[in-house]
């Protein structure tokens, strides 16, 4: 089986703090028996929030301990034009294009699980953890 993970759930995976930590712990620990994987659009919205919200320090360490962990599939035009217009589509909402391109990546690979907080998964039909 495969897990999808997104950049809410690396980012709770970094936070102590956040309610959602030991869950999303737990979560990450399948990953040891389902292979872990995201795409690059992910990475660069965790990054940049990452640094923003917590600095260099923890952002060095999700790009030497966390990252490397992940299968990072690259986003095609492909993948990008179906996103971007179900984005067009769908712009009243405040689904983001990251987020669109998540879903349009877990149905093309057949995905229906995902290590995320963001309530916008359950909202379009995939199974989060925690």
């Amino acid at each position: 089986m495969t897990l999808f993970v997104d950049s809410s759930g690396i980012l709770a995976l970094a936070d102590r703090d956040d309610p959602a930590h030991t869950s999303v712990v737990e979560a990450f620990t399948l990953g040891r028996s389902e292979a872990l994987v995201t795409h690059a659009y992910v990475i660069v919205e965790t990054l940049a929030v990452a640094r923003r919200r917590y600095g260099p320090g923890v952002t060095a360490d999700l790009i030497d301990r966390v990252i490397p962990a992940l299968d990072v599939a690259p986003v095609d035009a492909e993948l990008h034009l179906a996103a971007l217009s179900a984005f067009r589509d769908t712009l009243e909402s405040s689904v983001s294009l990251v987020d669109r391109t998540s879903f349009a990546f877990m149905h093309r690979e057949g995905i229906e699980r995902a290590i995320a907080i963001d309530a916008d998964f359950r909202a379009a039909g995939f199974a989060t953890l925690p």
